[in-house]
Order: C-alpha cells, then structure tokens, then sequence
C-alpha cells in the first residue's frame, strides 16, 4: 500500500516537475470559451500549448466538431501570450492572452470575425 501511493505521489510530482521545469506559465492544455461583442456567440474551444527547445506551437481545437486550427507566430512576453489563426482562406484572427496561475483571459479581432473575449482554466 505505501509503495502505492508513493508510486502515485511520484507521478504527480513528476508531472509539475515537468511543467515548472519548462519555466512557462502558458504550456499545457487550456479549456477555453469564447464570446463574440457583436452576435453574442459562444465557442468552446481547447487550447493546447506546447515548448519544444525553446520554441513555442499551438493548436486551437473546437469542442464542437473537432477542427484543429494551428496557431500562427505564438509568443509569451512575461505572463502575456499572442498568436494568431487563420479561420478561412481570407480571415486570419488575432488573440492576446493574459495568464495568470491557472486561470487565461483574452481578446480576439478580425476584420469579418469583428472582436470578443475568451476566458479557461489549465486542464
């Protein structure tokens, strides 16, 4: 039984090891929501950030059908996280984030997709 949980306790502070050691407050999984100023509609999306040797990607996958849309030019200064997506051939969008622990919260504008706010929490 103690090995178990010593087992367990192991895993878990492996897995903040990791991310602590990677020393950036955006890496990892984000469940998102975002609302359009304009329509007042709402997406739901996950956001998934990922380091490798320094060099930051992004995808943003929508909770309702699935589509993955890579994330363009993604970059941290401090606790302040921007990238850009292309939504249609004609339409790349903007987003800036701010991080703060386990929280992020944001703002997005297009020229046709207008502007809004998103908000999530770390998976």
């Amino acid at each position: 039984m103690k090995g178990t949980i010593a087992a367990i306790a192991l895993v878990i502070l492996c897995g903040f090891s990791l991310q602590a050691a990677s020393g950036n407050p955006v890496v990892g999984r984000w469940n998102c929501e975002s609302v359009n100023n304009e329509t007042g509609r709402k997406v739901a999306f996950t956001l998934n950030v990922k380091e490798d040797s320094h060099q930051l990607s992004a995808t943003l996958i929508l909770v309702e059908t699935g589509d993955e849309i890579p994330a363009l030019e993604p970059t941290l200064e401090g606790n302040t996280f921007r990238f850009k997506i292309k939504v249609n051939p004609e339409e790349t969008v903007e987003l800036t984030a701010t991080i703060e622990g386990k929280q992020i919260t944001g703002t997005f504008k297009g020229k046709e997709s207008g502007t809004g706010s998103f908000k999530g929490v770390r998976e």
